[in-house]
């Protein structure tokens, strides 16, 4: 271990199972028993006198975990900097983790010679070799560490070198570009990965209000138009695309017969006289009609200029491990109205930084980087077929509310991870599908009784956030 030892930026200690900061001098001795941890922090951080303890007590109960990492006290900043879960799709846009970390000493051993050749990037090398290696990586939820500034602080530069080398052969399905902040990356699947995709999409072909509001304008496309030219605007090969449209109307003059660059397959699903509107049903229907790996649920009020929002959800949808992939989404006037969801937000689950302009900062540029949450919005989600047979889709119970977020917790429970993705950023005309009916009372029961313990422990989340506010913000301290 002595080559680690002689790097100029760390200081090491051995944290043993009893719990005690070993050698302070940075001299390594051998200790007998126990499990050995490394604590690798640069000069400019204070660990508190907690860490030890802490420590011992997270490795005793969380055998697996080879690394941990904790919360930091930013002296600079009256805000404090926590930290989710680990996050792969956040690491990859900046260091969200830095230092100090712990490190096991057998982990340490097989992995710092791969990452002491990346320099000041040495720590996120670390951390990529362990996710690369199947070496677990914890989060303490607590703040055990001061530092002058928050991360990341290794230039963006040199964190693309260590993510260029750390895809090795995948490199050639992925591009590395500027990421919305400017210190963060953005992944994007390479332009030529474009396989078939099939986006499905029910209508009851609603229309934009009127001026006052009270009414559909009559002279107006409906919003399933509107759509469709979006889709028809995508930088992506036509052919490969396939639309399928459930529609509730016998007549589909209005947008069915015009001539689409890509496949449109309309089936009618009028409902019987006086039968409640089920969401979950239809859109089932509809994705078991696809002949297509690559699925995108989406609604038909939504709206878009861009032309590469259907690649940027792919890039995370088509991994194996993603169950599915949200978009950001904006109110017509520029509002935020979709940046993922957080557990036990406002008593339940919601959006989080809901109505906020959405050039305003957010908390360590969550809404502007590719991060995991637990939960997206089923507005825009892409996924797989495969991923859908396997749950069997959306349960029908939830019938308008809801049906999205138990999705995206049953993936969760089977070990998928749910991405969100400002790069795909798109409007949403949000419930002109469907009016303003209010969710069922019975929905709102059923979901608590299912995810209120999981909503409350929402590892995406952070216990020290203030589950008050959408927008996002650490709890006061106590008095």
């Amino acid at each position: 271990m002595q080559n680690l030892l002689s790097h100029p930026f760390l200081i090491h200690s051995i944290v043993t199972s009893a719990g005690k900061l070993q050698d302070e001098n940075g001299r390594v001795s051998k200790i007998q028993g126990g499990t050995h941890w490394y604590v690798l922090k640069d000069a400019g951080t204070e660990l508190s006198a907690e860490f030890g303890p802490i420590l011992q007590r997270e490795a005793a109960s969380r055998p697996d975990v080879g690394i941990f990492y904790v919360d930091h006290h930013v002296r600079s900043e009256k805000v404090l900097d926590l930290r989710p879960d680990f996050d792969l799709a956040l690491l990859l846009a900046y260091d969200y983790i830095g230092l100090p970390i712990a490190i096991q000493a057998n982990a340490l051993m097989k992995l710092e010679a791969g990452a002491k050749a990346y320099g000041s990037a040495f720590s996120y090398a670390l951390l990529l070799q362990a996710v690369q290696t199947g070496i677990a990586i914890g989060r303490v939820a607590q703040t055990l560490a001061t530092r002058e500034k928050r991360y990341p602080q290794v230039p963006r530069e040199v964190r693309q070198r260590v993510l260029e080398d750390w895809l090795g052969q995948d490199r050639v399905h992925f591009d590395l570009k500027p990421g919305i902040p400017p210190y963060a990356l953005q992944l994007r699947r390479n332009s030529g990965e474009t396989p078939p995709v099939t986006l499905c999409v029910p209508t009851r072909q609603s229309r934009p209000a009127t001026h006052d509001g009270d009414a559909e304008a009559e002279d107006k496309p409906p919003f399933i138009t509107g759509l469709l030219e979006t889709i028809a605007r995508q930088d992506y090969p036509m052919d490969r695309l396939r639309v399928i449209v459930g529609d509730d109307l016998v007549d589909g003059s209005a947008y069915a017969n015009r001539p689409w660059p890509f496949e449109l397959t309309r089936i009618v699903t009028t409902r019987a006289p006086g039968a409640p509107f089920n969401y979950a049903k239809k859109m089932n229907q509809l994705w078991r009609l696809s002949q297509t790996e690559q699925i995108v649920l989406m609604n038909d009020d939504i709206t878009s200029e861009s032309t590469d929002w259907l690649q940027a959800l792919l890039t995370f949808s088509m991994q194996e491990d993603v169950g599915g992939a949200g978009a950001r989404l904006l109110y017509p006037d520029g509002r935020l109205q979709h940046a993922g969801m957080a557990g036990g937000l406002i008593s339940t689950c919601a959006h989080t930084w809901l109505g906020c302009p959405a050039d305003e900062p957010t908390y360590q540029d969550w809404a502007v980087v590719h991060r995991e949450w637990s939960m997206v919005t089923g507005a825009v989600f892409a996924t797989r077929r495969s991923v859908l047979e396997e749950i069997n889709g959306f349960d029908e119970v939830f019938a308008l509310e809801f049906n999205d977020v138990d999705m995206c917790l049953r993936l969760k429970m089977l070990g998928y991870r749910i991405v969100y993705t400002p790069h795909a950023e798109l409007v949403h005309h949000e419930k002109a599908s469907r009016g303003e009916t209010p969710p069922p009372g019975t929905d709102l029961s059923r979901f608590l009784k299912r995810w209120s313990e999981y909503l409350y422990n929402d590892p995406m989340f952070h216990p020290g956030l203030d589950r008050r506010f959408l927008a996002l913000r650490p709890l006061a301290p106590s008095a």
